[in-house]
C-alpha cells in the first residue's frame, strides 16, 4: 500500500527503534527490533491502527 503524503518511517540502527511521522503526529517505537524489516512492519501496523488505509486519506 502506498504511503500517504507526509508519512515517514525511519529506522534508527543505533537504538534499533523506529521513528514515525503520520498525519502531523510523531511517534518513536523503542523496540528494540531484531531488524529494519521488523521495525518497518511495526511502524506500518501503528499507522494502520491510526487510520492508514482508510478511504478518506488514500492517495
Amino acid at each position: 500500500m502506498k504511503y500517504e503524503a507526509g508519512m515517514q518511517i525511519l529506522y534508527d540502527v543505533v537504538s534499533k527503534g523506529v521513528f514515525i511521522q503520520f498525519r502531523g503526529r510523531s511517534e518513536f517505537l523503542t523496540g528494540p527490533f531484531a531488524s529494519r524489516h521488523e521495525a518497518i512492519l511495526a511502524a506500518e501496523d501503528y499507522c494502520r491502527r491510526m487510520g492508514w488505509g482508510g478511504d478518506d486519506h488514500q492517495k
